[in-house]
């Protein structure tokens, strides 16, 4: 089969790196050794594992001999442990690890093009309450509550995660300190007006959300998350049910 016919086959994700390699093996007489998406004539990707040797006979290279392995089940189920690796099994959120990779990869970028993120941290005032006094149940079902909350605030693109306990951060790519600070201020709010009730007493809670960005003289992520850190409790040191940046 020629290059041009089967690399239209190649998923748009890996055709310019797969072919490239796949050239520079001819020319050079390299082995090739690559992991890459393959769709067939029915458009479903499968994954492939294809390694080839260069075979030369008194210095003159002949010929390529190697071989080829369908290994999608294995790279379903990286992924699968990779999904629960970085996520919270309670909120399906993204969990500590998983935020700090997205945020890596945020950063790198916006060193290399100046892409925008804004970062919100944020616990929940007067939760201790409902989980001690209310239950875990009730405290769970709160959660959930919460969750939907920053699930209506959020587009595709942005990234909501369950730090642990009570302590929730939302990553908004491609977005202004201004505009990051309007999604907070309707975020808060629409947490105030979350309610629960049993056994004839309403529960409530309220959040005290911290807001950064990447800045110019940030030379990791932990300056855009400690300055957001740092204004979520000043947030709280206002009297709570706020939103403060920096």
């Amino acid at each position: 089969m020629r290059l041009a016919t089967w690399a239209r086959h190649l998923h748009e994700e890996n055709r310019a790196p797969v072919v490239e390699a796949w050239q520079a093996c001819l020319l050079h007489h390299q082995d090739f050794d690559r992991q890459f998406r393959y769709c067939g004539e029915n458009g479903e990707p499968i994954w492939l594992d294809v390694h080839t040797n260069a075979i030369s006979v008194d210095g003159e290279f002949i010929s390529l001999v190697g071989a080829v392995r369908d290994i999608t089940q294995r790279q379903h189920k990286d992924a699968l442990r990779r999904c629960e690796a970085e996520h919270d099994p309670l909120t399906g959120l993204l969990n500590r690890r998983g935020v700090e990779r997205r945020l890596e990869e945020a950063f790198t970028e916006w060193q290399k093009v100046g892409t925008p993120l804004a970062v919100l941290l944020f616990d929940l005032d007067h939760f201790k309450c409902i989980n001690d006094e209310g239950g875990h149940a009730l405290g769970d079902e709160m959660l959930q509550q919460v969750v939907a909350a920053m699930g209506a605030e959020t587009r595709s693109s942005d990234h909501a995660a369950r730090q642990g306990g009570d302590e929730f951060a939302m990553l908004l790519p491609g977005c202004e300190l201004t505009r990051a600070m309007r999604i907070a201020e309707s975020l808060r709010a629409r947490i105030t007006d979350l309610s629960l009730e049993q056994h004839g007493r309403t529960w409530r809670v309220t959040v005290s959300i911290g807001v950064s960005d990447f800045q110019r003289a940030d030379q990791a992520i932990n300056d855009v998350v400690n300055r957001a850190d740092a204004t979520s409790y000043e947030a709280k040191a206002r009297g709570r049910n706020d939103v403060v940046s920096a």
